[in-house]
């Protein structure tokens, strides 16, 4: 199919149905903090795209979805900048991961991410997010450069495992765990994404995070029938 053909047929099956144009509705932002007015500017538009296709319910899952994927992107974006701008020009390179990590979580709660918000407009460091209408999906997309370490992506993908085995907020919070929120895959964050994807769409494999050509890509389709089933 060709660009052309390929965008055509997007727009007939969305202006169909909701007599919307897929090019007015998309979406791309970059982040490099959570409470400049960028994160409103992302809610109000989530809200008027789901209006507009008839699910204003999704909102609120959908926006906890996608702060809950811009945080941990942000912490990782963080991370890089603390190793590469902080811990390497001071001399520390030879610190273990564990002990990085502790100094990492207290410059965190101590000065509420400003510097490393700061840091990254200098650097042009931030997490990209898109909002796409595809032929037969809705996608979002959550980007940021860099990758996590091994450790990290180990964590994160046995934490999606994890994900996978609760069904609803009970069976997660009837689980005690002790991970620290400032590793990747740690905590309720990806339990709590997926709990709440199962209650939007039965196929949490449509929810994927990968490496990208040096990037972390979290990706999530939801399918048109999901919007045109609701009419």
């Amino acid at each position: 199919m060709t660009p052309d053909a390929e965008d055509h047929s997007s727009t007939n099956i969305w202006e169909k149905h909701f007599s919307v144009d897929p090019k007015d509705l998309a979406y791309n932002f970059f982040f490099y903090d959570l409470y400049s007015g960028d994160e409103k500017k992302l809610h109000e538009h989530l809200k008027n795209l789901l209006e507009k296709l008839k699910r204003p319910d999704l909102s609120g899952p959908l926006y906890l979805v996608i702060r809950e994927l811009l945080t941990n992107s942000l912490k990782a974006v963080y991370k890089r900048l603390y190793m590469d701008y902080f811990i390497k020009e001071m001399g520390f390179g030879d610190l273990s991961y564990q002990e990085w990590l502790t100094i990492f979580k207290t410059e965190i709660e101590s000065h509420m991410a400003d510097n490393f918000a700061n840091l990254c407009r200098e650097k042009d460091f931030f997490v990209e997010c898109n909002i796409i209408l595809n032929p037969d999906h809705l996608t979002f997309e959550i980007i940021n450069d860099g990758i996590p370490s091994d450790i990290e992506w180990e964590r994160l993908q046995k934490s999606l495992a994890r994900a996978s085995s609760f069904d609803d907020l009970g069976h997660l919070f009837e689980e005690e765990t002790t991970a620290d929120d400032y590793q990747e895959g740690a905590g309720i964050g990806m339990p709590l994404i997926t709990i709440i994807l199962k209650n939007i769409h039965d196929n949490v494999n449509d929810f994927t995070i990968n490496i990208e050509e040096g990037k972390t890509v979290a990706r999530l389709h939801l399918p048109v029938t999901l919007f045109t089933s609701a009419e």
